[in-house]
């Protein structure tokens, strides 16, 4: 077990992802050989989150142009449930032939696993990593009339006073991301769990919680219409939408807290399909076109190897789990 406190003094902060855990129903995988692909029919591409969220927008995006790059359809399907973690169990079960794949959420590959004793399947073990194709920033958010403008004023108001940080809910991303921070900084904080970004506006708004993250696609909106104050992103490296705002880490050395977005198939997938679906799915994250249509939707476009991704997930692994017990969650 690595403690909180070793992860914070070897600046190991990175976080990936970002939404709810829960409790999942076990599920047996499906066993079968690969079958060749044929390059005829439809490729379906499973996302587990709601149509109009950003990481819907964002995989339809990039199916829409990994299609043309493959010469086939690629049909986005949304199959909704437990956090992203049913549409990533039909991939696991799914027959590996490049017929069915994923977007899969860093939350689903590296904390639900650490948290959940009733997951039918390993994320890790039996999906296949392809390629990371996008990440979606956090912001630091504070209300406008409180004086704060940078990470280190917030770091002198929580130490001074008992202050209160709110979340969009227990055990998503935001959350975990805010209470890394508050740790980081050697502070304190009284934790606000609303329902959703929805129910902690208004107490953003109105000074009622001093401190908030969310993701970029719902608070730059806010920024831009000076409703509240932006004091840093939580990316490893400043954002190409935000260049002048300094990353968390420029004040805390080794903070990264982000989702992204991978492609994964199913355990087994053949050599031949596997280089493939990596190759067009690097050229479509570093299309122009699709870099401008990711990054309108406050996305960073990645374009990663599938080597790549397997070093982030065992380097983020280790991560996830002292840092959410540290909270208090469990997924059962």
């Amino acid at each position: 077990m690595i403690s909180l406190r070793k992860l914070l003094s070897r600046g190991a902060l990175a976080l990936g992802l970002l939404w709810c855990i829960s409790g999942y129903a076990p599920v047996a995988l499906a066993q079968t050989a690969p079958a060749a692909t044929d390059g005829r029919q439809p490729i379906r591409l499973l996302i587990g989150f709601p149509p109009g969220g950003g990481v819907d927008q964002a995989s339809r995006i990039f199916a829409e142009a990994l299609g043309q790059r493959l010469f086939r359809p690629v049909l986005a399907e949304n199959r909704t449930g437990a956090r992203g973690n049913v549409a990533a169990e039909e991939v696991a079960r799914a027959t590996p032939d490049g017929n069915t794949l994923g977007v899969v959420t860093a939350t689903t590959l590296l904390l639900n696993r650490h948290l959940s004793r009733q997951m039918g399947y390993d994320p890790q073990a039996d999906l296949t990593p392809i390629s990371r194709f996008a990440s979606l920033p956090f912001l630091v958010l504070a209300p406008p009339g409180q004086g704060l403008r940078t990470i280190g004023d917030l770091a002198e108001l929580l130490k001074a006073r008992p202050s209160t940080c709110g979340t969009p809910g227990a055990g998503t991303a935001q959350h975990l991301a805010l209470e890394l921070l508050v740790r980081s900084l050697g502070a304190r904080c009284d934790f606000v769990h609303f329902r959703g970004f929805a129910g902690a506006l208004p107490e953003l708004l109105n000074g009622g919680v001093q401190v908030y993250v969310e993701a970029a696609v719902i608070g730059l909106p806010l920024v831009r219409e000076s409703r509240v104050r932006l004091l840093a992103v939580t990316s490893r490296t400043r954002s190409a939408l935000l260049p002048e705002t300094p990353t968390v880490a420029e004040t805390v050395a080794g903070y990264e807290a982000e989702t992204w977005l991978a492609l994964m198939g199913p355990r087994g997938l053949p050599d031949s399909v596997l280089a493939k679906l990596e190759a067009a799915a690097i050229a479509v994250a570093r299309d122009t076109g699709v870099v401008q249509r990711l990054r309108a939707l406050s996305a960073e476009p990645i374009g990663g190897s599938r080597t790549e991704l397997a070093a982030t997930i065992r380097a983020q692994d280790s991560i996830w789990g002292p840092v959410a017990r540290a909270a208090g969650l469990t997924a059962d």
